[in-house]
C-alpha cells in the first residue's frame, strides 16, 4: 500500500493454556523477561529480521519466529526505543536499566502488572522536559497458568 515506507515491531503470540510465548522481531528493540523479581538479561535478545514493509531479501531467509517456555508470575516488557531514549529534565536518558529496575521493584512490591504499567507511564512522562521526542509505547504482560476448576 506505501512501497516506500516501513514499520519496525514485536510480533507476540502467548498461548495462556501453557505460557509459551512465540515472537518475530521485526527490527525493534528485544523484549525484556522479568523473573523472580529480577530481569533475566538476554533471554529474548534474538538478532531482529527487518522491519516489516521491506523486502525478505535483505535478510536472505523467511522470518524468524522465536519461543519460550514463561514460568508462572513471569512478565514480558515490551516497548518503543522512543521509551528508553527519552530525556529527563536534566536531559539524561530514562534508559533500558531504569526502565527495567522500575519493573522489578513494582513486581517485588507484589503491584499488579495494569498498575506498573500506569505508574511507569507517568514516571516517564514526569521525567521528562518537554514533549517526548519519539513514539513511546509499553505493553507488559504477565502469565499465570490458567485455573482449573475441581
Amino acid at each position: 500500500m506505501f512501497p516506500d515506507q516501513f514499520c519496525t515491531g514485536v510480533l507476540t503470540q502467548l498461548d495462556r493454556a501453557t505460557g509459551m510465548l512465540r515472537w518475530a522481531n521485526c527490527g525493534h528493540p528485544a523484549p525484556l523477561l522479568i523473573r523472580d523479581q529480577q530481569l533475566i538479561v538476554d533471554a529474548l535478545e534474538r538478532e531482529p529480521d527487518p522491519p516489516m514493509g521491506l523486502p525478505f531479501l535483505l535478510a536472505g531467509r523467511p522470518r524468524r519466529i522465536h519461543e519460550c517456555a514463561l514460568q508462572p508470575g513471569d512478565r514480558v516488557l515490551l516497548y518503543t526505543d522512543g521509551v528508553t531514549e527519552a530525556r529527563t529534565r536534566d536531559n539524561n536518558l530514562f534508559g533500558l536499566e531504569r526502565f527495567a529496575d522500575y519493573v522489578i521493584r513494582a513486581t517485588a512490591a507484589g503491584e499488579l502488572a495494569s498498575e506498573t504499567l500506569r505508574r511507569l507511564i507517568h514516571s516517564i512522562l514526569d521525567a521528562k522536559s518537554s514533549h517526548l521526542r519519539d513514539d513511546a509505547t509499553i505493553l507488559l504482560l504477565e502469565w499465570q497458568p490458567p485455573t482449573r476448576l475441581a
